[in-house]
């Protein structure tokens, strides 16, 4: 009897949910961004390999990606099969985009401004590079703002930053440890990006999950294998043209 007494114990104490955050006194919004400025901004770069899962309008992918991402705006994913099969190499330095597909025979080669439509057309994220790289790195942008206040939620302190477009979300845990962002237009949230399974080490995040409104798209990046602030040789964020493969423009 106290064996099963213990069993279930245990059970009922693994499905409880942590214990709810009593907020005696919030801080201030200084102190917030403060704290933001203190925590992210520090990563300028990464190399990495995740399991990127991904969902638009309903439709699952999934992949193992190794990113190198380097501010302000290089960016480079090489994406293979969950069977090791490499399908699309993707580089944007700052200006040209370039994109070599596997999967047609013939391989294709592809090369255009580096735009967020264009962006978009292979990586399903309506984000420009600049943006996509910052949210990679731990460092979502700030909306310029004319009103802010702070907010408990349950677990959560919400720092809201307004202005006459737009309003920003910035989400803190019951240690004050920014753990993501939600930006709104006046229609309702366009965008949410949330940070998770933090490294002791270094204070960055494994686990990055972006949502859109448009395209109705979520995507999940976990780092199974990451180094922060390393040196890219610029080359990497370009691909070079293969032999006997026409260039074809991205319009």
């Amino acid at each position: 009897m106290s064996r099963l007494f213990i069993i279930l114990v245990l059970f009922v104490s693994a499905c409880a949910r942590p214990p709810q955050v009593t907020w005696t006194e919030l801080p201030t919004v200084e102190f917030l961004l403060t704290r933001l400025a203190d925590t992210t901004g520090r990563v300028h770069s990464l190399d990495g390999t995740a399991k990127v899962s991904m969902t638009v309008k309903g439709k699952f992918f999934s992949s193992q990606q190794f990113l190198l991402v380097e501010k302000p705006d290089r960016l480079r994913a090489d994406v293979l099969t969950g069977f090791g099969q490499l399908i699309l190499q993707l580089t944007a330095d700052g200006k040209e985009l370039s994109v070599f597909m596997h999967t047609t025979v013939p391989s294709r080669f592809l090369r255009g401004p580096a735009t967020a439509e264009n962006l978009a057309r292979f990586t399903r994220v309506p984000l420009a590079t600049e943006d996509m790289v910052r949210l990679l790195l731990y460092e979502p942008p700030l909306i310029t703002y004319q009103q802010a206040e702070v907010v408990a939620e349950e677990n959560i302190l919400l720092l809201r930053l307004n202005n006459q477009k737009v309003r920003q979300e910035l989400l803190f845990d019951r240690h004050l440890r920014f753990v993501g962002c939600r930006y709104f237009s006046q229609e309702g949230i366009f965008l949410e990006v949330l940070y998770d399974k933090f490294n002791e080490e270094d204070v960055f995040p494994r686990k990055i999950q972006i949502t859109l409104a448009e395209g109705d798209t979520r995507v999940v990046f976990k780092f199974s294998a990451l180094q922060t602030n390393v040196r890219i040789d610029p080359e990497r964020f370009t691909l070079e043209i293969p032999a006997q493969i026409a260039v074809e423009p991205i319009l």
